[in-house]
């Protein structure tokens, strides 16, 4: 796989966000903006990340942002600054709204690089995807030429080059998904949360393990939820691990494992 040192992340946060009414980079899932959802699934897969935006507020991430080179443009011109400003032969490019991108879905972008292609994209759905892609460093001079010709559709300028597409399966299109309303936003806070049932709590559930859509909230939420589902459940003691740590049950619920543990030995 391609040194990461070769690879720079650009996210892009220059749309007008004229459905969701509202600067999406910001927008919260889980405890973190979008904003920062993208810059954790670059940071293991890149070396160095670029925001393009002409917004000021997104210099609080610390990082390097530079302007759209040419304003009004669409996602294309956001793409060309990016590359204009990267010292590095391959980029990642995120657009802001695609809060469930993780580095293994970018891990499989890097290693379809190859001699020939310009531009390898995430394929979702049967959708293609250029803005969950990786860009070669040549493409800027396409974009710009056609950008100075009055071009704007992004996957017109991506079809002059030399493209690939990467299909994702039916469970990795999840992490693909695009926000652009308050509904969509919305429906995507009914969080996916996959539980785990120990010892005798696996007794009374008669599972041990399962997938529940859940709204949010804290912990002492969830059981209630879970105490509703399983009659015996609430009479026993256990102890709620989330992401592997044991939490109270006045904690946030931001982690999408959660386990239901016996007593430990000794208390």
């Amino acid at each position: 796989m391609i040194d990461k040192t070769n690879i720079t992340g650009i996210i892009l946060a220059g749309g007008k966000s004229t459905r969701m009414g509202t600067d999406k980079g910001f927008l919260m899932l889980n405890g973190k903006s979008f904003m920062q959802h993208s810059i954790d699934a670059l940071k293991p897969v890149a070396s160095k990340l670029i925001i393009v935006s002409n917004n000021t507020d997104y210099d609080v991430f610390g990082l390097n942002r530079v302007n759209d080179s040419i304003e009004n443009a669409g996602p294309l011109a956001g793409i060309y600054s990016g590359l204009k400003e990267s010292r590095t032969d391959y980029n990642l490019v995120l657009s802001c709204d695609i809060p469930l991108i993780n580095s293994d879905v970018l891990r499989q972008l890097i290693s379809a690089i190859d001699d020939t292609s310009e531009v390898i994209q995430i394929e979702s759905n049967n959708r293609k995807m250029p803005l969950i892609a990786l860009y070669s460093k040549s493409c800027k001079t396409k974009f710009e030429r056609l950008l100075n010709s009055g071009e704007r559709k992004l996957q017109f300028a991506v079809n002059q080059c030399s493209v690939k597409s990467i299909s994702l399966n039916k469970n990795e299109a999840k992490f693909t998904t695009n926000v652009n309303t308050k509904d969509e936003l919305k429906q995507l806070k009914r969080m996916q949360i996959h539980i785990k049932y120990f010892g005798k709590i696996s007794e009374i559930t008669e599972i041990t393990e399962e997938q529940i859509e859940f709204s949010g909230g804290d912990v002492s939420a969830l059981l209630k939820f879970l105490y509703s589902k399983y009659k015996n459940l609430e009479s026993n003691d256990f102890k709620v691990a989330q992401n592997q740590e044991l939490v109270s049950e006045n904690a946030k619920l931001t982690g999408q494992d959660i386990a239901l543990l016996p007593p430990f030995a000794g208390g």
